[in-house]
């Protein structure tokens, strides 16, 4: 992935910066509050990243728009008003009314997202998750945690590491796994109720014993957890569902709406009845952008767009569909009480059982457990594999955060993780050097084709030594790298011998003031790209 452009702006002021190289580029500035921050923070906002803006740039107010290459030569350019997207891939115009609808059309075109178990569902991450993969802002830094803390916790980033790794997303035990064990259970328990049977069938004065083993205590409580734990899991895939079908159901009645509109412009001429205007548009659902959408061209682009969200709505759908069937099955098989209803049998219709029936059927028996015992074998090893992968993993991340850790700061005392314990976390100089280990390592183990972009790379007072040597390492990368640097007066001009460096200069810019009147043609003109319309003031 390789940004090529940032714009942000409205009808009033705008700023644009395309000096952007594959390689690596370093904004500069000869002070703070030159704007370095906006531009690395838009770059991601733009793309669905929740905003940490400096708290004195209103950033509602204006439009981003973003401009990157895939790695499978695929051309996005995104522009974001409020949580409103418009989309250009390859020529065609997209729309989404919000971050979810954008970061799937995103991972089908070559921005990949991985999935991750959130709460016992398969979820594919959103966007505030993945980026914190990549890029590290100069703010809400906490080396023991995730930046942006809420929703996500460091455990989801973890198991997003697995998945993008390519290891199994299972959790400790699957709903198959779990199936397999219940049905092994219950095929012991007839198997030794068939057993009694034949005992009681040889005695004509039988004695018989009712066993409760799923009246104990412990066994109650934990399958009263499993049914609350699936029953929470099926809560929530069906009110995924239900948003999700009614996000389809509001785009279907849009579809119809513009192809009916379609049949009655072919067909005559529309006009407003108050202003006599043949203009019709179409307006997206925060109102943040309008298109007009009279000319079959831009109509088009429309339907097009919104028979894929459509698509993908229904694609989805069936996906949480599959998961609530699995899941009702397993809770079904939880609920039934087959233990007691078979000594129920064998206690009031000893009549109905013969020797050969039950012999037939023990046979029947013990080949099923036979099976299952080997596929829980089978799923035990797969999930001890998965475990050594899963650390395995880690450990390559930690000891490449190590290993160039300490090529920057040879003496550094410091052991990394992939996150310090609380009451260690690092901050200044050692938490600019961990924030670099880190974000090279997950490149260089993850082989990640994300950018790494970094907001003041040298925090915390980086000596010109440790920078340099940063500098060369990060250059050896295959990744764009953007970033950061305010520099002393006397330091000016200290990149300027070293080879392969694109320097951006922000050294005119005037304080708290990025954005400017005379880019906002240029702007506007960048919009007009996307069909977005505004009038300059």
């Amino acid at each position: 992935m390789i940004i090529n452009k940032i714009a942000i702006g409205n009808s009033r002021e705008a700023f644009i910066e395309n000096r952007f190289t594959n390689g690596l580029n370093i904004i500069l500035s000869d002070d703070n509050n030159k704007g370095k921050t906006i531009v690395m923070q838009a770059i991601l906002y733009a793309i669905g990243n929740e905003p940490v803006f400096p708290s004195s740039f209103n950033y509602n107010e204006y439009y981003y728009m973003v401009d990157f290459t895939l790695s499978n030569e695929n051309n996005i350019i995104c522009c974001r008003k409020n949580d409103s997207y418009v989309v250009k891939c390859n020529g065609s115009l997209n729309f989404f009314d919000t971050t979810s609808e954008l970061k799937r059309f995103l991972s089908r075109n070559g921005l990949l997202f991985p999935y991750i178990i959130k709460n016992n569902t398969e979820k594919m991450v959103d966007p505030v998750l993945l980026y914190e993969l990549f890029f590290v802002g100069q703010d809400k830094k906490n080396t023991s945690d995730i930046i942006h803390k809420g929703y996500y916790k460091k455990d989801d980033f973890i198991n997003m590491l697995y998945s993008i790794a390519g290891i199994d997303i299972v959790q400790t035990l699957n709903i198959d796994e779990k199936l397999a064990k219940k049905r092994k259970e219950e095929l012991q328990q007839e198997e030794k109720i068939l057993k009694k049977q034949n005992k009681i069938l040889e005695n004509r004065n039988p004695r018989i014993e009712i066993l409760s083993t799923y009246n104990d205590i412990k066994s109650l409580e934990s399958k009263i957890s499993e049914i609350n734990k699936l029953k929470d899991t099926i809560v929530d895939y069906s009110n995924n569902r239900n948003r999700l079908i009614n996000r389809k159901i509001k785009n279907e009645i849009v579809l119809s709406e513009l192809r009916s509109l379609n049949r009655v412009i072919n067909s005559g001429t529309l006009r407003c009845s108050e202003c006599g205007s043949d203009k019709i548009f179409y307006y997206t659902e925060d109102k943040s952008y309008n298109f007009d959408i009279t000319t079959s061209d831009m109509r088009s682009q429309i339907l097009k767009s919104i028979e894929e969200k459509i698509d993908a709505y229904t694609e989805e759908i069936e996906k949480i569909n599959n998961y609530i069937e699995k899941s009702q099955k397993l809770l079904k098989e939880l609920l039934k009480d087959s233990d007691i209803s078979m000594e129920l049998i064998l206690c009031y219709k000893p009549e109905l059982v013969n020797s050969a029936d039950a012999d037939s059927r023990l046979v029947e028996i013990k080949t099923e457990i036979d099976l299952l015992k080997k596929s829980l074998i089978v799923g035990k090893e797969k999930s001890k594999d998965i475990e050594n992968q899963r650390k395995e993993l880690i450990d390559k991340i930690e000891l490449e955060m190590n290993k160039i850790y300490h090529i920057i700061d040879p003496d550094g005392p410091n052991k990394f993780s992939v996150f310090t314990k609380k009451e260690e976390t690092y901050s200044g100089c050692e938490g600019t050097e961990f924030y670099l280990s880190k974000l090279y390592a997950f490149a260089r183990v993850l082989n990640h084709e994300y950018p790494i972009i970094m907001d003041y790379f040298r925090d915390g007072e980086l000596s010109t030594q440790k920078e340099t040597i940063v500098i060369d390492e990060f250059k050896k990368l295959t990744n764009q790298v953007i970033f950061t640097a305010t520099l002393k007066e006397e330091e000016l001009g200290k990149y300027n011998h070293i080879k392969d460096i694109n320097h951006i200069g922000y050294y005119q810019h005037e304080a708290f003031k990025l954005l400017k009147k005379s880019y906002v043609n240029q702007f506007i003109e960048l919009l007009n790209e996307l069909n977005i319309k505004i009038e300059s003031n």
